[in-house]
């Protein structure tokens, strides 16, 4: 299975970008690394090792624009599976590889994963409480069969002021539109959090960077 993960950055740490490549690379279930730039600075990562995308201005939308492009630029390539990975967060070694098990034993179309917390400085904090498949899903635990690409666009459908949570835009589109979708209950994707909300939860105070928001699912993009 040719396996395409798309990643959209705008002004990321590249320490961070970096590890999320890395992450990438050493799959037990090889895949593609598209990386987009979004109208910031191009990442120079010696070990690159994929395709690159520059975009010469930013779309100020979370990033939902150059994962489209990510798709295009994987279907171009005939890839069998998309996949999603935020730049500041990353996939444990096995996270791709379970996902087609589960999708392929289960006959998905589309499936997500849970997710792990992870601090800023990339230690693990909890095990996400609220990424659960039904109320939410995690943009970075999604992995897109092809039957079910023709619904990339979705990722670009919403107006600006909740382009924040067009993960969850995607997955409700698939799910009306009859998609066999199914949630693997297992965290292979860690995700690094900024939301004081998620600290509390894990009983300890938060970092003094954190940022207090009504939406603790979503992106870190901006």
């Amino acid at each position: 299975m040719r396996i395409c993960v798309v990643t959209p950055y705008y002004q990321t740490d590249p320490s961070w970008l970096a590890v999320a490549h890395r992450s990438v690379r050493e799959q037990t279930q090889h895949a593609h690394h598209i990386m987009i730039c979004d109208g910031s600075t191009p990442a120079a990562l010696p070990d690159f090792v994929g395709t690159h995308v520059v975009l010469q201005r930013n779309y100020r939308d979370y990033g939902n624009t150059p994962r489209l492009i990510g798709c295009y630029q994987a279907m171009q390539m005939n890839a069998d599976a998309i996949a999603f990975l935020d730049a500041d967060n990353w996939y444990y070694p096995d996270h791709l590889a379970g996902l087609v098990a589960f999708a392929r034993s289960n006959g998905l179309e589309a499936c997500a994963s849970a997710r792990m917390l992870h601090r800023l400085d990339g230690s693990p904090l909890i095990k996400c409480p609220v990424v659960d498949g039904r109320k939410h899903i995690d943009t970075s635990c999604l992995l897109v069969l092809k039957p079910a690409f023709q619904h990339m666009l979705t990722w670009v459908l919403l107006p600006q002021e909740v382009a924040g949570v067009a993960d969850q835009a995607v997955w409700k589109h698939m799910l009306d539109r009859g998609t066999r979708l199914g949630f693997l209950d297992h965290a292979t994707l860690a995700y690094r959090t900024r939301h004081a909300a998620h600290y509390t939860l894990a009983g300890e105070a938060p970092p003094p960077e954190a940022i207090v928001r009504a939406n603790v699912h979503g992106d870190n993009y901006h």
